[in-house]
């Protein structure tokens, strides 16, 4: 019976290099990833250290392209492990201490940051219509019970909070782009 482990770890959308380098410490460590959950749950088999080489791809799968995005990995040895908020988690047992890489060049690379950047710039324009509606229209909301307007005031709150939150997002994001496209002049 395997014992296994769950662990939460939080990264963000531009720190998929830090995440793919704890799940290879983790092996190493004798915890190998067997699964990826909700946003930053992983369940780990613990047993022997391995060496494998972990790679993320952002990418949101249809039904119809799934079965070929799994195959040309899997023909190219990598093992899937899972999906998590459209991250598709691979790894690859390293041989003779290479390190394997599903993106080989920059190019690859800023095609998956903007990926990310649409959908995240998506949400976030969506999130400033909502949060505009939400915050200049008030009128309504001072003939109502004062339940509702602690649910308002909580509701005005979180996107006070979300809204900066994917703005610092949709910038690291850019960054990133902006940081690939410099190194491959």
């Amino acid at each position: 019976m395997k014992t296994m482990q769950t662990k939460f770890k939080w990264f963000w959308p531009w720190q998929d290099d830090k995440e793919e380098a704890w799940l290879e410490q983790m092996s190493a460590s004798g915890a190998n990833l067997h699964s990826v959950g909700l946003m930053g749950i992983y369940t780990f088999d613990k047993g022997e250290p391995r060496t494998y080489t972990y790679r993320l791809d952002y990418m949101r799968l249809d039904k119809n392209k799934r079965a070929d995005y799994l195959q040309i990995f899997q023909d190219a040895g990598w093992e899937y492990i899972g999906e998590m908020s459209n991250w598709q988690y691979w790894r690859k047992p390293v041989a003779d201490g290479e390190r394997a890489e599903i993106f080989t060049d920059n190019q690859s690379k800023i095609q998956k940051y903007r990926r990310i950047l649409v959908f995240m710039g998506f949400f976030l324009l969506l999130l400033m219509f909502l949060g505009a509606n939400m915050f200049f229209n008030t009128s309504d909301i001072t003939s109502v019970s004062s339940a509702i307007e602690l649910i308002y005031f909580i509701g005005q709150l979180l996107y006070a909070i979300i809204i900066p939150i994917y703005i610092v997002v949709v910038v690291k994001l850019a960054l990133r782009i902006n940081k690939l496209k410099k190194t491959a002049l």
